[in-house]
């Protein structure tokens, strides 16, 4: 093949003479295209080289960096390396009901003001938190009973120093409330405001102006509980009558003062409030004065300590309730048994749970179709009747009662039974011989007088030696179905005197092991058993 110049020369020649000078120009640029390419290409070749120079620094550097950060992060605490989601979360794990969170006392170094006490990090992620600081508990009772404690209370840092004593009526507890406030930030707040039982109310203006701080956000109340029991509440009341028409957003409300009537200065407090569901009263409440103006139709659950015409007055309105405790006021008597009220028949569509305790007396003039729990104190003589007019079908039944007549004829009226439960008084010397009755009554013999098929649970308070034969019949007639058909699955005994040997308790041992839950049922004891435990101990 020809080199590339003979090619050019040949070219030369044979071209005409007015075309080698254009040719030869194009031949000149082509070369000069070519050198800039050429050295463009080196220059590149060295920028490459330094980018390569530059990449293995940076590696080594970002080497060097995470080997000193995983240093750093294994001196520093775990506090700082939870994420501020999770820590929060766990937060509100620490609000149990049981840590009370006054701010009405000097009692605040506790969650989730104790939160703060930890670091920075702690009490900023503990501040940014609504949640945490949305239940507002205000107990009066302790500082009206005791001296208050030494400290101080700082609003910007949110910490507790110890300072010589003050005065209980001091700013601080007042800043404290007024901070909570403010870190629940704008949403509903939980509120529960507890005075004094028995002694009397030593500052009451202290007590005026916790109140006056929390009705100022009365518009953003979901839960306001108010429990009483001085005689020195007509200012407190008055100013909680500020309240009417504030409560857009209550959806549970609890009031309690003892055997007094109900206030004066509360008839309307409460009666706009368009998302109450939830009602706990306890007065002395009687048509003889007059009650709390509640729009009964929209509540769901009534909790109510009064005398049975008022209860069955405000009853006649309450035709969405689901939820009923009564507590007669009058105790085991009927004050007025040939009253007008027995002319009526108090409807309750919706009601599927009721409590009376000695309030059974309000039965026959109650109809509640769709009830399925029935828990009831001291009386069930009236319960067979009420059945029958309501047409229910009871899947819980809790008695409290000494007559087994009337209890066994509530379990032959309800086939759809799933729960059992028979809380005695303990020490009744009639208990043992009507708990065997019941025993008996639920035995299976395969007839078609047995009743309640359905029962799954059991719970007893109080089992005697003597009632074990008879609960064993029973506990196995139902066991011994087909397990396909077999319903029962708890048995629950709070206190006994089981035998931890002998066939009584070889009998109940055997429906354990074979399944039936038996809580209260003790393992007997095994010397041999102890001994090796014993030796493992010494071993270990």
């Amino acid at each position: 093949m020809p080199s590339p110049l003979i090619i050019d020369n040949e070219l030369l020649q044979d071209a005409l003479p007015d075309q080698a000078a254009a040719l030869r120009a194009q031949m000149d640029a082509l070369r000069a295209r070519t050198s800039a390419l050429e050295a463009k290409k080196v220059a590149l070749r060295l920028e490459l080289e330094a980018v390569v120079l530059e990449e293995a620094g940076c590696r080594k550097e970002m080497t060097l960096m995470d080997c000193t950060l995983t240093t750093v992060l294994e001196r520093v605490s775990h506090i700082f390396r939870i994420p501020r989601e999770i820590l929060t979360e766990i937060f509100r794990w620490t609000l149990w009901p049981e840590y009370t969170r006054v701010v009405g006392t000097r009692n605040v170094p506790i969650p989730p003001w104790k939160l703060g006490h930890i670091c920075r990090y702690w009490r900023a992620t503990a501040q940014a938190d609504p949640r945490l600081w949305s239940d507002v508990i205000i107990d009066c009772r302790q500082s009206c009973r005791r001296q208050p404690r030494d400290g101080h209370w700082d609003n910007e840092a949110g910490r507790h120093y110890s300072t010589p004593p003050c005065n209980p009526v001091s700013e601080y507890p007042l800043e404290a409330l007024a901070t909570q406030l403010r870190l629940s930030g704008t949403g509903c707040v939980s509120v529960e405001f507890w005075l004094g039982f028995q002694n009397p109310v030593q500052h009451p203006s202290y007590m005026m102006a916790l109140l006056d701080i929390l009705i100022a956000e009365s518009n953003r109340w979901i839960r306001f509980t108010m429990e009483s029991r001085t005689d020195h509440m007509s200012g407190v009341f008055g100013a909680l009558s500020q309240v009417c028409g504030r409560l857009d957003h209550l959806q549970y409300l609890r009031v309690g003062g003892g055997e007094s009537e109900w206030p004066k200065e509360l008839s309307d407090a409460f009666s706009v409030a368009p998302n109450l569901q939830e009602v706990y009263l306890s007065f002395d409440l009687s048509n003889r004065a007059p009650g709390p103006s509640i729009c009964w139709a929209q509540l769901t659950k009534l909790d109510i300590t009064a005398e049975p015409d008022f209860l069955l007055d405000s009853l006649r309105l309450a035709e969405n309730l689901r939820e009923l405790v009564f507590t007669d006021s009058l105790g085991r008597q009927d004050p007025n048994p040939d009253s007008s009220r027995t002319t009526h028949s108090t409807v309750l569509p919706e009601l599927r749970r009721l409590s009376l305790y000695y309030g059974t007396w309000v039965v026959p003039y109650l109809s509640t179709p769709k009830l399925e729990h029935l828990k009831l104190d001291w009386e069930c003589e009236r319960i067979p009747p009420f059945i029958v007019l309501s047409r229910c079908n009871l899947h819980s039944l809790s008695v409290d009662c000494l007559e087994p007549a009337p209890i066994i004829t509530v379990l032959q009226m309800s086939p759809d039974l799933s729960h059992l439960e028979l809380p005695y008084g303990v020490g009744s010397e009639a208990y043992h011989e009507h708990l065997t009755e019941v025993f008996s009554a639920l035995t299976l013999n395969d007839t078609s007088t047995d009743i309640c098929l359905r029962l799954g649970s059991l719970r007893f308070d109080y089992v005697e030696s003597s009632d074990l034969a008879t609960l064993c019949d029973m506990l196995h007639s139902r066991w011994r179905v087909p397990p396909h058909l077999r319903s029962l699955k708890s048995i629950d005994i709070v206190e006994s005197y089981l035998p931890n040997t002998g066939p009584v308790w070889e009998r109940l041992d055997a429906l354990r092991r074979d399944g039936l839950d038996i809580v209260g049922l003790e393992p007997p004891s095994d010397a041999s058993d102890e001994k090796d435990s014993d030796d493992e101990d010494e071993h270990r």
